[in-house]
């Protein structure tokens, strides 16, 4: 698959979401259910009826009978054998085209001619004939009735829209209803969408804004660089940190890393290391914390290599003896500086940062102590951790430096 194609697929799969998002909504009744990737891309669940939607996307392409032979047939399809069902279909596509041709009686069954439809309308590996497709002249009467089609917004617009419509029923400001509830519906939507089991699908519109609501402390780099700079990353970053109260001081920053074979990790550590509990710093500054994810053999080679830079530093970690016996008490020993003679700057630390292994971390975290925790997701969508704080940071599509620059300052 060529680049333009790969991203035309990957823009045409986000765009299914958006709208999705979109239509959710926009539910007048918000407790209508919504399977996300059911029958169709969206099953609305009514309390009589049922909406199977199909979103399609084509950027810089007009209209041809051939762009929508496959979402037609797959729903023509179905509705021949839900014929007594109160269902409705519907087709939302994006062309670069101003109208979309009158549904008609020809239409549909010139768009069911298709060689594309007549194969999925069959039920052998022989596409059905022509004269098949005029013998459904009754059934595609009916199917009319109950399916519409219609244009929808550009990509850009439609996310304007989606903000817009955070604005008004929760009363966002722009910038609040882009960066964290846009960001964190479309990431919502996702991992519904990756459940194998329909149940595990579906959301409420209530349920969509709760959800919503409770994560609204979280902030995913990947979906805001998409559409702005670093330099807009990094102050809406600093921004959120604010807002949350997360200083070096007062707030222990748990870094949970999910990729070793980050390009220089263990120097992103040391430099990290370095911006906290560490000499001639301030001396109130509390010591990182990191979480690694790895299986047990990369994380002692992990371990070992680490060990060895940091021994060139003089740091020193306290990872609770977990390589030979995990103590709590060991791991929860609280910070002792030594500081100069102002009281202001370290001197010497018993230990610089604290390390565990991730399923350490799970085993034990009934007896782990932080204090004021936020957390750093480093190269994942996901963390098993999302329990140990509200206040998540996932930084993905981001260098050292720049990862420096977000956590360090």
């Amino acid at each position: 698959m060529s680049n333009r194609s790969a991203e035309a697929s990957i823009k045409g799969y986000n765009y299914q979401f958006l709208h999705t998002i979109k239509d959710i909504l926009e539910n007048e009744i918000d407790t209508y259910e919504n399977i996300i990737e059911g029958i169709e891309d969206l099953d609305i669940i009514k309390e009589n009826s049922s909406d199977l939607i199909q979103y399609k996307y084509h950027e810089e392409q007009s209209y041809q009978n051939s762009k929508v032979a496959k979402p037609i047939a797959l729903m023509f399809k179905h509705f021949l054998v839900n014929q007594n069902s109160n269902i409705n279909y519907k087709l939302f596509i994006y062309l670069y085209t101003t109208e979309l041709p009158d549904i008609t009686t020809d239409t549909i069954t010139d768009i069911l001619k298709i060689k594309e439809s007549r194969k999925i309308l069959s039920n052998t590996d022989t596409e059905l004939t022509l004269v098949e497709i005029d013998n459904y002249r009754a059934e595609i009467i009916t199917f009319i009735a109950k399916f519409t089609w219609k244009l929808t917004q550009k990509y850009d617009e439609l996310e304007s829209n989606i903000i817009t419509i955070f604005e008004d029923i929760i009363g966002l400001s722009n910038e609040e209803a882009k960066i964290i509830y846009f960001s964190n519906a479309i990431k919502i939507i996702n991992d519904l969408a990756i459940q194998s089991n329909e149940n595990s699908r579906k959301i409420t519109k209530r349920a969509l804004l709760s959800k919503l609501d409770s994560c609204k402390n979280i902030l995913y780099s990947s979906y805001i660089l998409r559409e702005k700079s670093f330099v807009d990353f990094k102050r809406l970053f600093k921004k959120k940190k604010t807002t949350l109260n997360i200083k070096k001081n007062s707030s222990t920053h748990i870094i949970h890393i999910h990729n070793i074979n980050r390009d220089n990790i263990s120097s992103l550590i040391i430099n990290l290391v370095k911006k906290f509990c560490y000499k001639n710093n301030k001396s109130d500054l509390k010591p990182l914390v990191f979480i690694v994810s790895c299986d047990t053999t990369q994380y002692k080679n992990f371990k070992k290599i680490l060990y060895e830079y940091i021994n060139q530093d003089l740091i020193l970690v306290n990872d609770g003896t977990e390589d030979y016996s995990f103590n709590n008490s060991i791991f929860n020993d609280k910070l002792r500086i030594n500081t100069n003679r102002a009281g202001n700057k370290i001197n010497y630390v018993n230990f610089n940062f604290k390390l565990l292994h991730e399923s350490t971390y799970i085993e034990y975290k009934s007896n782990i102590e932080f204090s004021n925790p936020s957390l750093f997701i480093l190269d994942s969508k996901a963390t098993r951790l999302s329990d140990l704080t509200e206040k998540q940071f996932y930084l993905n599509s981001l260098d050292n430096n720049q990862i420096l620059e977000l956590i360090g300052e």
